[in-house]
């Protein structure tokens, strides 16, 4: 983003703020904090190009890098020939990636309501400091909306005006359809940290379902690791410079809609987006040509229409899962979905602990080495003790059905006390096959230890 992008959007961000505060600062609120300390370890090297490697051999890892972080790539036959040209070109800073990545997290909530609780106000600011990533040192407002509500009892209807988070979906190996707001993949990369979204939305309630329709006015560009940082391939895309297709770059104003039921223990949506594709594409220009870039790489934010369902269906203890899209860009057409089943055994062993099992398969009609999701089945497992310590254990398995490439997830969370909670996180790349999206990955395994107070 240009220096004129940057305070056009500061300035627009800063009035907007400003009139939000000033309409919940005449009522007394509720702060909460919660603070993190984070602490990353990676158990090998980050993966290095290997003595001998060809420059199209090199190409293609980072090709199968740029799928797996879901960027449609175009124009890539003039890349091979300086992809290992850009790499050298960033290998001061590559050379600093460490295996240890201590970090802090601060993120206060304000909340107050009035008007016998018909308007409220939320603001979320997140801030990160991270001791090795540059860029995953950043802040953010996760959210600082207005809500109003108003109509009757039987056709209800509210508007929200600000910076918020909106989730769609359904299944639990990926949120294939939850397109409103921008990937925070510097956070993590399994996608489900979201940038704050401004948003104009209102929503209607009634018999036949509920309608929200979106007005979103300014864009958010994705994060990525710098060149300092981890889970990155050879070159950090962090470094790139940004274009837009449409002449409004980050002023674009896009626009959602979507409907949603429940009937019979099954909820159903259906959407429609229209905007900025968040999946930026790269491609090589001349223009963009510099002693650090000499391959002219660049990132594009493209115009897109997106078509998508979403379904939970409840039978006893079954929960049938469904997120189905179609995608459309001057640059590329395909579907995409996943579907599955979800058991949950109650009282196992007549224990108070139960268990959720967790069956998908993904598919994408991009086909082999142009998704991640292209074929692959995801079984997973939740133990919930029902305790005091709310203490949970989640394990999952994505496994590529074309080559076994295996990712494995492992998360553990337990409430120390009133003021205190720990979370461990464990990521495993196995058996990662040379032309997977994974591969640049290979070497990231990593355990994560996370100690959270609570204020």
């Amino acid at each position: 983003m240009s220096s004129c992008n940057k305070k056009k959007h500061g300035f627009k961000t800063a009035v907007l703020i400003t009139a939000l505060i000033n309409t919940a600062a005449a009522h007394a609120g509720e702060w909460t904090t919660e603070v993190d300390l984070d602490y990353r370890y990676f158990r090998k090297p980050p993966a290095q190009v290997p003595t001998g490697t060809t420059t199209q051999e090199t190409a293609a890892s980072f090709y199968a890098f740029l799928v797996s972080v879901g960027v449609p790539v175009t124009s890539f036959v003039t890349v091979p020939t300086a992809v290992l040209a850009v790499s050298a070109a960033q290998s001061g800073g590559s050379g600093t990636q460490g295996n240890n990545e201590p970090s802090v997290v601060i993120q206060p909530t304000y909340f107050n309501e009035w008007a016998n609780k018909t308007n409220s106000f939320t603001f979320k600011p997140f801030f990160r400091w991270d001791n090795m990533d540059d860029k995953r040192t950043h802040a953010d407002i996760r959210e600082m909306v207005w809500k109003s509500q108003y109509g009757t009892a039987a056709t209800p209807w509210d508007l929200r005006v600000g910076i918020d988070k909106v989730f769609w979906g359904a299944a639990e190996s990926q949120h294939l359809v939850d397109v409103i707001n921008q990937t925070d993949e510097v956070e993590n990369i399994n996608r489900e940290a979201k940038l704050g979204q401004p948003m104009v939305r209102a929503t209607i309630s009634g018999k036949l379902g509920t309608l929200d329709a979106f007005v979103l006015p300014w864009f958010r560009e994705r994060t990525y690791s710098g060149q300092d940082g981890r889970l990155r391939p050879l070159v950090s895309l962090a470094t790139l410079p940004v274009t837009y297709q449409s002449d409004a770059k980050d002023s674009h104003v896009d626009y959602a809609l979507r409907w949603s039921k429940s009937f019979s223990g099954i909820d159903l949506g259906i959407s429609q987006f229209v905007g900025t594709n968040r999946d930026p594409r790269v491609a090589t220009s001349a223009i963009y040509v510099t002693a650090a870039n000499p391959a002219g790489l660049y990132l594009s934010y493209d115009q897109m229409a997106q078509t998508s369902v979403d379904m939970t269906a409840v039978r006893g203890n079954w929960v049938y899962k469904l997120e189905a899209l179609h995608r459309d860009t001057n640059y590329d057409h395909y579907w995409a979905g996943v579907t599955g089943v979800e058991y949950a055994f109650n009282g196992v062993f007549h224990t108070p602990y139960d268990v959720n099992t967790f069956l998908e398969y993904n598919y994408d009609s991009r086909g082999q080495g142009q998704a991640v999701y292209q074929s692959d089945v995801f079984v997973g497992a939740l133990l919930n003790l029902n305790d005091a310590k709310s203490t949970q254990l989640k394990l999952g398995v994505l496994v590529d059905t074309n080559d076994s490439t295996r990712s494995t997830r492992v998360q553990f969370s337990r409430r120390l006390n009133d003021n205190w909670s720990a979370r461990l996180e464990g990521q495993w790349f196995n058996s990662v096959d040379s032309g997977n999206p994974l591969n640049a990955y290979r070497e990231d395994s990593y355990l994560q230890a996370t100690l959270a107070r609570y204020f």
